[in-house]
């Protein structure tokens, strides 16, 4: 059985990867501050680099799937240090330590390498500009990567959604969920466009690409570019609750540090074409995800 290691298993797509594969995997984990109810999993700080050596060395895993991120996008913005350590040097880390070992090393990337400037479809081979320091560290950290001539597959996504039980960390669906359960009347952008992604569809590209021993750059979102405004409004209808309570905001309103790409649309092409996984559109994917969340919040 092949081994894979997981760095970031806490989060809603390692998690998701940990427990859809356990029987095709032996799977190890690494989390930084929220322990996972999970085995085999032990604690990294991806900037220690003598640790990511070590831990890789021990393992000798045959695929790491590394998602680890700072990713809260305002917080990069102003905290440029913190931002760079974790998500240019830490990436550097894991991947010079998969290039040692010889492992095949995954990297979660994202749509904010791109600057949204684009009225059609993004594919692998427009040239990214991002427009904030979030996007900036993941763009610099994709060129380390592949600075290193070694195995990899990069992954570009948007809009991570699922169902985690490592830990309580709410994705946007399930804030939304929770928030319109309690009657409270909440904000949501109306002029950000994305493709919201269930982690599930994401994480069977991602093994899918690996077996079939795929390399380089890929696209891979859900199917259906949509404001948060109307993803929104499509998940209250879903559960049955009140949409009156969904009020729309202009991303001016909302005065955010970092700017955002007002529209990014995936071409998603390229991977469904080298891994054999479709891309699921939304309204397929929130009923997939409301499986799940019933599940978890019974």
């Amino acid at each position: 059985m092949r081994k894979l290691l997981l760095i970031g298993v806490s989060g809603l797509l390692g998690n998701k990867i940990y427990q859809s594969n356990k029987d095709r995997y032996e799977i190890y984990g690494t989390y930084n501050f929220h322990k996972p109810k999970l085995i085999n999993t032990l604690r990294l700080d991806v900037t220690e680099r003598n640790d990511v050596s070590k831990l890789l060395n021990d393992i000798k895993p045959d695929l790491v799937i590394d998602a680890h991120a700072l990713s809260n996008v305002d917080y990069c913005e102003l905290h440029h240090e913190d931002a760079w350590k974790i998500n240019v040097e830490g990436t550097k880390n894991v991947a010079e330590a998969c290039k040692v070992n010889g492992c095949k090393y995954i990297f979660i990337s994202t749509d904010y390498v791109y600057d949204g400037y684009k009225t059609t479809t993004y594919s692998e081979k427009d040239k990214p500009h991002p427009i904030n320091y979030y996007g900036k560290t993941k763009f610099i950290a994709e060129k380390v990567i592949e600075a290193l001539d070694m195995d990899y597959i990069i992954v570009r996504t948007a809009v991570l959604f699922g169902v985690s039980s490592s830990f309580g960390k709410l994705s946007f669906p399930s804030w939304v969920i929770q928030q319109l359960k309690l009657k409270n009347k909440i904000k949501v952008v109306i002029d950000q466009y994305s493709n919201p992604t269930l982690v599930d569809n994401l994480g069977e590209f991602l093994l899918y690409l690996y077996e079939k021993d795929r390399f380089g750059v890929f696209n891979i979102s859900g199917k259906d570019n949509i404001s948060r405004f109307e993803f929104s409004k499509m998940l209250a209808k879903e559960f049955n609750l009140d949409e009156r309570l969904i009020e729309p905001i202009t991303t001016a309103e909302l005065n955010q540090p970092a700017k955002r790409p007002q529209k990014v649309s995936l071409n998603i092409s390229k991977a469904e074409k080298a891994s054999g996984v479709h891309a699921l559109g939304l309204e397929e994917a929130i009923k997939i995800f409301k499986i799940s969340y019933k599940s978890d919040y019974k």
